[in-house]
C-alpha cells in the first residue's frame, strides 16, 4: 500500500505541468536575471520573452544606479563690480558736470561712467571710465561677482523710453532776428521687468535737454521750457533762440534721462549713467521783414 502511494505521487510529479510565471503571479513573466539587475534599455520597452544571457540587454552596459562622475567645484568669483556717475547733470557745482573742465561728453551727449573692480575686501584693483558703446575691459580669467540684482546702464538704455516732443511759438515759423520760443515735453516714465523671479520697477527721469537749432548753434538746459501761446518775437525767454539769417532749419533735441530701480517694492536705487534719447526734429521756417514807406495821397 505504501509503495503504491509513492508510485502515484511520482507519476503526478512527472506528468503534472508546472504553472507558468503568469499563472503564479498574474503578471508578465519575470526573468531570473531581472531579479538581480536592471538595464536602462528594459525601462523603455517590454517583452514576453526573457533575453538571452549573452544578448546586448545583459552585456557590459553600466547599471542606471551607478554614481555620477565627480565634477570640479565651481571656482568662486574673486571680484565685485561697482559703477557710478562721473558727474550728474543739473545738480550743484560740487558734483555737477560743469565743475570739472576735463570731463568730456560722450558722442550721444551723455557723460562717462566710472567703473571700479574691487576685491572681496573692498580694495580697488582696476578703475576706468567709459561711454555707451565702448568696450569695457575686464580682468582676464577672473569672473566678476554679481551678488545682487541690479540694472546696468546698458539694460536701462534698452527700455523703450519715449522721446520728448518739441514745440515752438510761433508754431513752425519765425522772423529773422526775432526771439523764437522753444520748449519740450517732460515726462517721468516707468517700466517693469522680471529678473531672477523678482519684480523690478525702473524709472526714467528727464534731467537735461540738449538743443541743436540747425544754424550751428546749440544749448544744454536742465529744464524743458513750457508753452507760451502769448509769446511775441520781441520777448526773450530762457529757452528762446534768435536766427540771424533766413531759411529753413531742422531743430533737433536730445533728452538725457537718469534711471533708478526698485526690487520687490524695496527702496529706489540709482542706475549709473544716463540714457540719451533723441527727439523727432521739427522744421523752422525763418522769414525776413521788409519795411516800405507808403505816401499818403
Amino acid at each position: 500500500m505504501i509503495k503504491l502511494f509513492g508510485i502515484s505521487l511520482l507519476l503526478v510529479a512527472i506528468f503534472m505541468q508546472v504553472p507558468s510565471p503568469e499563472m503564479r503571479t498574474g503578471s508578465p513573466a519575470v526573468c531570473p536575471e531581472m531579479l538581480l539587475r536592471v538595464n536602462p534599455k528594459d525601462i523603455q520597452h517590454s517583452s514576453d520573452k526573457c533575453p538571452e544571457v549573452d544578448s546586448d540587454d545583459f552585456g557590459t552596459s553600466q547599471p542606471w544606479y551607478q554614481s555620477l562622475p565627480k565634477t570640479n567645484k565651481k571656482e568662486e568669483p574673486k571680484y565685485k563690480l561697482r559703477e557710478y556717475d562721473t558727474c550728474i547733470p543739473g545738480l550743484e557745482k560740487a558734483i555737477g558736470c560743469d565743475s570739472n573742465a576735463d570731463i568730456k561728453e560722450c558722442d550721444d551727449g551723455s557723460y562717462p561712467i566710472q567703473r571700479q573692480i574691487v576685491d572681496l575686501e573692498g580694495l580697488v584693483v582696476q578703475q576706468y571710465s567709459y561711454c555707451p558703446g565702448d568696450p569695457a575691459p575686464t580682468l582676464e580669467g577672473e569672473a566678476i561677482k554679481k551678488e545682487e540684482i541690479r540694472v546696468t546702464p546698458a539694460m536701462f538704455r534698452s527700455f523703450p523710453i519715449v522721446e520728448s516732443t518739441i514745440g515752438s511759438d510761433p508754431d513752425g515759423f519765425s522772423l529773422r532776428n526775432g526771439n523764437t520760443h522753444f520748449w519740450a515735453s517732460r515726462r517721468i516714465q516707468e517700466f517693469r521687468s522680471n529678473m531672477s523671479g523678482s519684480d523690478v520697477r525702473i524709472r526714467a527721469i528727464p534731467i537735461q535737454w540738449n538743443w541743436n537749432y540747425g544754424d550751428g548753434s546749440a544749448r544744454n538746459n536742465n529744464f524743458p521750457g513750457e508753452p507760451d501761446p502769448q509769446h511775441t518775437l520781441h520777448d526773450q525767454t530762457p529757452t528762446s533762440h534768435v536766427y540771424e539769417v533766413t531759411g529753413k532749419f531742422s531743430v533737433g533735441l536730445t533728452t538725457l534721462y537718469r534711471g533708478e530701480f526698485s526690487v520687490d517694492g524695496g527702496p529706489w536705487q540709482s542706475i549709473p549713467g544716463q540714457a540719451a534719447v533723441p527727439s523727432t526734429p521739427i522744421t523752422m521756417d525763418v522769414w525776413r521783414t521788409k519795411k516800405e514807406l507808403i505816401a499818403n495821397e
